[in-house]
């Protein structure tokens, strides 16, 4: 990897973090809205976190799946994997790092977040994997 593709890996989890939040965001006004509509806003600010532990690990995965394959098809000569690995652990930095300032270690390193942190870097590194695999191929 060249010494420009750190900060580029730097910038592409803060957009995927910031994405997964979008995405979990707006599923939790879905199901305000679709699934159990009529409750007053205690009630749906009672559910949020419920739903925020299913959509964020499954989307930060898919994000980072999908981030690491399409610019790791960008550039043939960047290493595919490498660059989707740096992804990866800048993402769970920023994720700790904004997680930590609203909660005690304790309540942040559950098992839940280390499962949620596997599946985006297994995610992550399937996706520089599909996106070496077709740099093989085409090369």
């Amino acid at each position: 990897m060249q010494p420009i593709d750190y900060p580029k890996a730097l910038g592409t989890a803060v957009l995927v973090l910031a994405l997964n939040m979008l995405v979990t965001t707006a599923a939790i006004f879905a199901w305000s809205l679709l699934v159990d509509p009529g409750h007053e806003a205690a009630y749906y600010q009672a559910g949020a976190p419920k739903i925020a532990a299913l959509t964020a690990p499954l989307g930060g995965a898919a994000l980072l799946c999908l981030a690491s394959w399409v610019l790791g098809r960008r550039r043939p000569g960047r290493h595919a994997l490498l660059f989707a690995a740096t992804i990866w652990a800048a993402y769970a930095v920023i994720d700790i790092a904004v997680g930590l300032p609203m909660a005690t270690p304790a309540q942040l390193f559950t098992p839940v977040f280390a499962v949620s942190l596997g599946a985006g870097l297994l995610a992550s590194l399937i996706g520089g994997s599909l996106a070496a695999r077709r740099d093989a191929a085409a090369g």
